[in-house]
């Protein structure tokens, strides 16, 4: 279920304090390409320790639950943390950006949308078919390489960057496997866009 108020009340503090973030998960599933089911708010946030109680009195301030020290710890670790909205019961779930290459190249690859009428920060298209891939390798799920079939099909996407990525985080025969699928029980050409005109 998609709560559509939660979704904007967070998307609206985090723009309205300056937070770095990017939307991920099914919902940028659905952004791109098929219809999920699950609706999941999952953000990857930028933040230093600086900002976090910064970070925490925004999500206070709009009645959500949200532990520091969690977020201190999450910070540490690298590991997530939660923030609930205590009317909904909603759970938005927050992963912080790494430290490799690729992690801090894909944020800054992220692309602003228009959703239920509100500026959105979102993975790339190509970003996100890449992490499909790299979940499907690392847990066998049917689901996230269909998602990645999904967003190929319906979204223009920069198919060489894609490979290149895929190649260096060896997934480049699961995605040579998926596209000749596609090619296989469509008949259509994937549809790229090699152009960065709507990058933030």
């Amino acid at each position: 279920m998609f709560e559509e108020d939660v979704f904007k009340k967070v998307i609206n503090l985090l723009n309205g304090n300056n937070i770095p973030y990017m939307l991920t998960g099914g919902l940028a599933v659905t952004v791109w390409g098929r219809a999920r089911s699950t609706l999941d708010i999952d953000i990857v946030l930028d933040i230093k320790k600086v900002n976090i109680k910064k970070l925490t009195n925004a999500f206070q301030k709009e009645n959500f639950y949200i532990d520091e020290e969690a977020v201190e710890m999450a910070l540490d670790k690298k590991f997530s943390f939660n923030a609930i909205d205590k009317e909904t019961n909603t759970t938005i779930d927050c992963y912080l950006i790494g430290n490799n290459k690729y992690e801090a190249g894909r944020f800054q690859r992220k692309i602003i949308k228009n959703i239920v009428g509100i500026k959105v920060s979102v993975i790339s298209p190509e970003d996100l078919v890449l992490i499909k891939l790299q979940w499907h390798k690392d847990s066998g799920s049917t689901r996230h390489l269909e998602d990645a079939e999904s967003i190929l099909k319906i979204s223009k996407v920069d198919l060489k960057y894609i490979k290149e990525w895929a190649g260096k985080q060896e997934t480049i025969n699961i995605l040579k496997k998926l596209l000749k699928k596609i090619i296989h029980d469509t008949n259509i050409r994937i549809s790229t866009n090699d152009t960065n005109e709507y990058k933030s």
